[in-house]
C-alpha cells in the first residue's frame, strides 16, 4: 500500500470516528438544480447503454452526493487554452482492492452552465495515477485513471488518453447533511486537492480520433464525500 493511500485511509478513519461523535452536519445543503440532475442522469444512461458501467456508476454516485446535501466548489478548468468556471464535487468510495486491502476510489465530477453544457469526470484509485488509452492499459488497469469530458450541447464525448490525475483526500468531517437511505452505507463530508492534466480525444463511431484537446484543472479544498460500508 502506498504512503499516500495509507494517509488517505488514516484521514478517512479519523473522519468517520469524528462523524459518529458529532451531533449535526456543518455543510450547507446543495443548491444543485433539477436541470443538473437530469443532465447527469442522461449521461449516466448513455454510458450504461454503451457498456461503460463504471462511468455510469460514478455519475450516479455524484448525483447522490448532491442529493445528500453537498455544496459544489467553484473551480477553473482550462480547455485548449481557454479558462472556464466549473462547479465540482469529489466522491470517494471505499472498496476492496485485488489484494483484499481497502482502497479509496475517488471521482471528480465537474460541470458548467445553467442548464449544464458540459460535464468533466475523472476517476482514480490512488493519489497519483496516469491516464492511458482506454484500450491500452492504464485507463483500464486498477492503478490507472480514467477521464471523460462530455459536450452536452454538441453531444460529443472526449476521453483522456494521456496525462495524469492527482486527487488526494485532504480532510473528512461531519456526517452528510442528508443521510443515505441505504442503512448499509455511511457518508461523511470531505475535501480533496486535485491536479488534473490530460489529453482528451474525441470518440467517434470507430473509437477515439482527431487531434487531442488538453484539459487542466488545479484546485485545493474541493468539497465532496467519502462513502464507506457501515460494517
Amino acid at each position: 500500500m502506498s504512503l499516500g493511500t495509507t494517509r488517505s485511509l488514516g484521514l478517512l478513519a479519523a473522519g468517520l470516528f469524528a462523524a459518529a461523535c458529532q451531533e449535526g452536519p456543518t455543510t450547507a445543503p446543495s443548491e444543485a438544480g433539477l436541470d443538473l440532475q437530469a443532465a447527469i442522469a442522461e449521461v449516466a444512461a448513455e454510458a450504461a447503454r454503451s457498456g461503460d458501467t463504471a462511468r455510469a456508476e460514478t455519475l450516479s454516485h455524484g448525483a447522490r452526493a448532491l442529493r445528500w446535501g453537498i455544496r459544489p466548489t467553484e473551480i477553473e478548468v482550462k480547455i485548449h487554452n481557454e479558462t472556464y468556471t466549473y462547479l465540482a464535487i469529489v466522491v470517494g468510495r471505499v472498496r476492496r482492492g485485488p489484494d483484499g486491502e481497502p482502497r479509496l476510489i475517488r471521482s471528480l465530477l465537474a460541470w458548467t452552465g445553467r442548464p449544464p453544457t458540459a460535464l468533466l469526470q475523472v476517476t482514480s484509485a490512488s493519489d497519483q495515477a496516469l491516464f492511458g488509452h482506454p484500450g491500452n492499459g492504464n485507463g483500464n488497469g486498477p492503478d490507472g485513471a480514467r477521464g471523460s469530458w462530455k459536450d452536452l450541447v454538441n453531444r460529443e464525448l472526449w476521453v483522456a488518453t494521456a496525462g495524469s490525475a492527482d486527487m488526494e483526500l485532504a480532510s473528512t468531517g461531519d456526517p452528510c447533511p442528508v443521510a443515505p437511505t441505504d442503512a448499509a452505507l455511511q457518508c461523511v463530508v470531505a475535501t480533496f486537492d486535485i491536479r488534473i492534466n490530460g489529453n482528451f480525444q474525441l470518440v467517434g463511431t470507430e473509437g477515439p480520433g482527431g487531434q487531442p484537446v488538453e484539459i487542466h484543472t488545479n484546485a485545493d479544498g474541493v468539497n465532496g464525500v467519502v462513502i464507506k460500508p457501515t460494517n
